[in-house]
């Protein structure tokens, strides 16, 4: 099993695989079902015991705070204290300070010194802010900071604007972590336009050879019930219609939120609530009404042919 250092590395990139372990002996971080390394060394968690002193077990702790995508250096480098006493202890004068003072400056400029560093410092801050107005959890932060590093890895960034792929890098993760957000949720949080997260999008999941996961259409009909405020029977019968539908497998390659959306009409209407037209379905999925229709027509039509074998 992954440590907590480790969990941002969810999925293998050369078979897509979840199963990443990690090797205690060797340091190693690898994929369980390919064999793939995505790391060749970690760093040791474990407490350092050729200290004989008597301290106790936490100060002897040697692997400091977590490893984090967020930090343009994972964290790993360190900060210079604000202190007013040097080494010994003895209080620092007022030339010693301003020296002091002078080195920190040039410590934070020298840590942030290349544009790869200075990209995911900014990057960082637009990736925050989405997931802030989200209300997304941690993981899916961490998550959205690695899949940009690569992105910034493969030369995506170059010449493209750095809060389209930040935006575009928050739906992957959700996409990855099976957490239902839109491309119009996202674009609204980061104040982007759908198509351009989209595109975006298809470039990280092109260049970068990801194998996102297809999105279950219903983990959206919740929500969808949500905003039209149908009934509860209504949105467990969509339920029902949608498990029939993928144990029948027929909606492979079809946009989960048209397949929710035409779900819940066709509940809508087994159930007698026919107040719920296609246009508001349809408005509230933000998808359009030719979607809802055809996607409800095609749901009509294989129920229709399995009942008639």
């Amino acid at each position: 099993m992954l440590s907590t250092q480790y969990r941002f590395l969810k999925r293998c990139p050369s078979c897509g695989s979840t199963r990443i372990m990690h090797d205690p002996e060797t340091g190693e971080i690898y994929c369980e079902n390919c064999g793939y390394v995505l790391m060749d060394h970690s760093i040791n968690e474990g407490p350092e015991w050729r200290d004989f002193r008597d301290e106790t077990t936490q100060k002897r702790d040697r692997s400091g705070g977590p490893l984090t995508p967020l930090l343009y250096d994972y964290g790993l480098t360190t900060n210079m204290g604000q202190g007013v006493k040097d080494a010994s202890g003895r209080a620092m004068s007022v030339e010693e300070l301003e020296r002091a003072r002078r080195l920190r400056v040039w410590h934070k400029r020298t840590r942030i010194a290349g544009s790869a560093e200075r990209n995911i410092s900014v990057a960082t801050r637009y990736l925050s802010h989405i997931t802030d107005k989200l209300d997304l959890p941690r993981s899916v932060l961490n998550r959205a900071a690695h899949i940009y590093r690569e992105a910034l890895e493969k030369g995506l960034i170059k010449g493209r604007p750095i809060n389209s792929i930040a935006a575009a890098s928050v739906y992957a993760a959700c996409r990855d972590l099976g957490i239902p957000k839109t491309l119009k949720e996202v674009g609204d949080a980061a104040g982007l336009r759908k198509k351009d997260i989209a595109r975006s999008y298809r470039l990280i999941v092109r260049y970068t050879e990801k194998v996102m996961p297809v999105a279950d259409p219903i983990l959206y009909v919740s929500k969808l019930a949500s905003r039209l405020g149908v009934p509860p029977e209504v949105e467990a019968r969509t339920k029902e219609i949608l498990r029939k539908a993928q144990e029948m497998k027929i909606i492979a390659g079809k946009d989960p939120l048209g397949l929710a959306a035409a779900a819940l009409y066709m509940a809508t209407q087994q159930l007698g609530y026919t107040k719920f037209t296609q246009k508001q379905i349809a408005e509230a999925a933000d998808v359009t009404e030719v979607t809802v229709r055809n996607r409800y027509k095609g749901l009509k039509e294989a129920f229709a042919e399995q009942e008639a074998t």
